[in-house]
């Protein structure tokens, strides 16, 4: 199950904040769909955008179009683009969705925001950092089609030759596109091999040598060969083990209106929940009787009674948290019911992420 607030974390720029701040940055996300063939961003499009995957696969494109080479594969729970957050500068890359994918967006003028609460978030590492990776893919994606500098047809990444592009920027450039996969170097009859996890370098070969030498000694290397190839990414047994230990929650989506019960029911699904949904409290009741539910995410006013009434039925049975979607005409005495009976949480908004961060809280 995603939980969007690690994920968050796991950002470099957000990777020293705490939960409160991490709070606010997924309260102002948003949630967008893309469909299988869609480009979710082009090289050259304006870089004001980040996106969190929810669920489906992208492909990481460089090069001209219909000629371009996947340099990375990003699935449910990775992310890209944060690093336009930092510049702003054109894209440099172009994303394609290769499934329906759902994702959660947080836009420039919102990091604005968070950066003007949280000024402790530190700008000038990144903006260099960002700076050296672009200017990396760039020359990667001028890279004349030669014979020492040619795309794979069979979704690999480049390949070519180091007096065209230096091993130090090679690395830069599969770091900086999240690559799962290897990267060979070959210099006469010496041959080194570079093994990366979701853009982390993990280990370093070239012979019987050690990691350290290894990697200073090719870095010196001014000429030879390098190939890199994309490998799809797999949960290592231990990870899948504790994805396995992870209980899958059960969330009840009570609405009147059928597009938000889809829109919200979309987002959850893609985050590892079971849902189920239900128009009004007496559909509810039978779902309740037949389902374990963890939380029950609802309307205020249901066509057959409102959130009051709701909550007191549910209760009568077992004491379910409550999520409620604000309403412009809740009173004042509504949220004080609300207080009394506990264990009930009310929206300030209508967003996807406020929803999906309000039930984090309460049942994770």
């Amino acid at each position: 199950m995603i939980q969007i607030g690690k994920i968050i974390k796991k950002v470099p720029i957000f990777r020293m904040l705490g939960k409160e701040s991490i709070d606010f940055i997924v309260e102002r996300l948003k949630f967008k769909t893309f469909q299988k063939g869609e480009a979710i961003c082009k090289s050259g499009d304006p870089g004001e955008e980040m996106y969190i995957i929810i669920s489906g696969q992208t492909d990481i494109c460089i090069g001209e179009p219909g000629s371009e080479q996947v340099v990375a594969t990003l699935k449910s729970g990775d992310y890209f683009g944060e690093m336009a957050l930092l510049t702003g500068e054109p894209r440099s890359a172009t994303v394609l969705a290769t499934e329906a994918c759902e994702t959660f967006v947080l836009y420039k003028n919102d990091f604005d925001v968070i950066l003007e609460r949280y000024p402790s978030i530190s700008l000038s590492m990144g903006k260099i950092v960002s700076q050296r990776l672009r200017d990396t893919l760039k020359k990667a994606a001028s890279m004349p089609k030669t014979d020492n500098i040619e795309a794979k047809s069979d979704g690999s990444g480049p390949k070519g030759s180091l007096k065209d592009m230096a091993l130090v920027d090679l690395i830069s450039f599969c770091e900086g596109n999240s690559l799962t996969g290897s990267m060979k170097i070959t210099r006469d009859s010496e041959t080194g091999h570079f093994e990366f996890e979701r853009g982390q370098l993990v280990s370093v070969k070239l012979g019987g040598t050690k990691e350290d030498e290894a990697l200073d000694k090719m870095l010196s290397w001014e000429d030879g060969d390098f190939e890199i190839t994309v490998r799809p990414l797999t949960l290592s047994k231990e990870s899948k083990a504790a994805e396995e230990e992870i209980e899958v929650k059960s969330i009840l989506i009570v609405n009147n209106s059928m597009v938000v019960r889809k829109v919200i029911e979309r987002a959850f699904k893609g985050l590892g929940y079971k849902v189920k949904t239900a128009s009004n409290i007496d559909n509810s009741m039978n779902e309740l009787a037949v389902e374990n539910i963890d939380i029950i995410i609802s309307d205020v006013k249901l066509s057959d009674g409102n959130g009051i009434d709701f909550i007191n039925k549910v209760r009568e049975q077992e004491d379910l948290p409550f999520i409620f979607i604000t309403d412009n005409a809740i009173k004042a005495e509504f949220e004080e019911q609300l207080k009394q009976l506990g264990n009930a949480e009310l929206t300030k908004t209508h967003e996807v992420s406020e929803i999906v961060k309000l039930v984090e809280n309460k049942i994770l």
